[in-house]
């Protein structure tokens, strides 16, 4: 079972559990670099440091931190690899780009970088960053993601979850302090979107304050507050701390505290792999945990027998399991209409059904595809995933694209299955959502 933990530290009583007698025998080569992005982020000038154990013939983890380097992160992290706690990490402090404008002034792209709800950021440190710093210094590094931690503080923290969020397979291992889940790039939908998709395999430290700003862009104690909850609701493997009467991320620089959090998330790395314990009771009514996407030759094929000024007018149309109303969506649109299955049709009594969860920079806004399942649930094949539509219009689940390619098409018959243009894939759905086998004559015509 996920755990979840608040803890409550009291400024005048800090625990301090580190040794301070321990004689710390590993040096530290400290490098300062610069990288211009090319595809992602391109023109931006990304200023960075590492801070690389003195270990010969290493495979490093790594520890990708914002604004600067840590100095607290990476003393508490060597003490931590010198004791076999856990492995010697590379630690890179990265700096929000920096873009020249025409007339060569210099402008900051935090908010671009750091804010924003979107994987272009996440992209430029995975395959360029990363890459960049192995190949220019000969460091090899670990390529499991149980080896790689992402951190921030702040706009830093938000970061370090959505690098994560977007990079499931590159980092398990998440620490936030005073995460700025705010409306500055939408990342307020986060906590929500936390409870309505799949568990992701993620071991997390969250820290937040009594006195975090309250600005006009969001409160900061209450989304940090969602976001716990969030993770309690997802099952997350998960500890919160929380600081009475200090303020925004106040013992992000306290080496005292970075030995602690590094110590939790590290806790059995030689024993077993992070992985998600669990998926919310919400997701587990359309899928069973031990669902996987799988290969597979085939996609049903599918008919749609909906009105001809339907089909003229939406690019998906899908009928209702009971019959009574259509579904209709256009892929440029972050809606799901409804019209009522009546003998005169009229396309000027829409009803609106969904509104799509959408996130910046994706292509298409709106359902690639359509289907329904034996409870009439609606799966909606977005380019962020299958979202799940119930009968009353509420986007409850979000299931996980089986690959990183476009997806193409959605069908529910005997299971649920996606084609993209990387493949054909079939997954397990729980018994009442599919259809028996004389139903699937019943109902094949209505899919798009």
């Amino acid at each position: 079972m996920a755990r979840l933990h608040c803890i409550i530290y009291r400024s005048e009583t800090v625990l301090n559990r580190l040794k301070k007698e321990a004689i710390r025998m590993t040096e530290i080569r400290y490098i300062d670099g610069v990288l211009t992005g090319k595809k992602y982020k391109p023109g931006m000038e990304f200023k960075f440091n590492l801070a690389i154990p003195c270990v010969e013939d290493y495979e490093f983890g790594y520890i990708i931190e914002h604004d600067w380097q840590n100095q607290a992160t990476v003393n508490a992290h060597l003490r931590l690899a010198d004791e076999g706690k856990a492995p010697y990490c590379v630690s890179f402090g990265v700096q929000p780009g920096v873009l020249t404008m025409p007339d060569g002034s210099k402008r900051n792209m935090r908010m671009n970088n750091y804010d924003l709800f979107d994987r272009e950021y996440g992209d430029f440190i995975v395959h360029e960053l990363i890459p960049h710093v192995s190949e220019a210094y000969g460091i090899r590094f670990s390529d499991s993601a149980d080896m790689h931690v992402v951190a921030g503080g702040s706009s830093g923290g938000i970061s370090a979850f959505v690098i994560a969020w977007f990079h499931p397979d590159v980092f398990h291992r998440i620490y936030m302090s005073s995460p700025s889940f705010l409306s500055m790039g939408r990342g307020n939908e986060i906590p929500y979107l936390i409870r309505k998709y799949e568990t992701k395999p993620f071991r997390i430290y969250q820290e937040y304050s009594e006195n975090e700003p309250n600005e006009y862009f969001g409160w900061t104690v209450g989304i940090d507050m969602e976001a716990m909850e969030g993770f309690r609701f997802a099952n997350y493997d998960f500890e919160c701390v929380y600081f009475p009467g200090e303020g925004h991320v106040s013992r992000y620089r306290d080496e005292n505290e970075a030995y602690k959090r590094f110590e939790w998330l590290w806790a059995g790395w030689k024993a077993a792999p992070v992985q998600a314990k669990a998926n919310s009771a919400r997701v587990n009514e359309v899928v069973p945990f031990e669902s996987r996407w799988e290969a597979c030759d085939s996609f049903p094929e599918t008919e749609c027998d909906a009105p001809e000024e339907l089909l003229e007018a939406y690019d998906k149309v899908v009928l209702s399991n009971d019959g009574q109303a259509w579904y209709a969506a256009n892929v440029n649109e972050d809606v799901v209409h409804m019209f009522l299955n009546e003998e005169e049709l009229s396309l000027d009594r829409l009803i609106l059904h969904a509104t799509l969860h959408t996130i910046p920079h994706y292509n298409i806004k709106g359902a690639i595809d359509m289907a329904v399942d034996r409870e009439d649930r609606l799966y909606v094949l977005t380019e962020i995933g299958v979202q799940c539509v119930r009968s009353f219009g509420l986007i409850d689940v979000i299931l996980d694209l089986p690959d990183d390619e476009m997806p193409e098409k959605i069908a529910v018959t005997d299971a649920l299955y996606v084609k993209t243009t990387g493949g054909i894939y079939r997954r397990k759905l729980q018994e009442k959502c599919i259809f028996e086998q004389d139903e699937k004559r019943r109902h094949v015509h209505y899919y798009d």
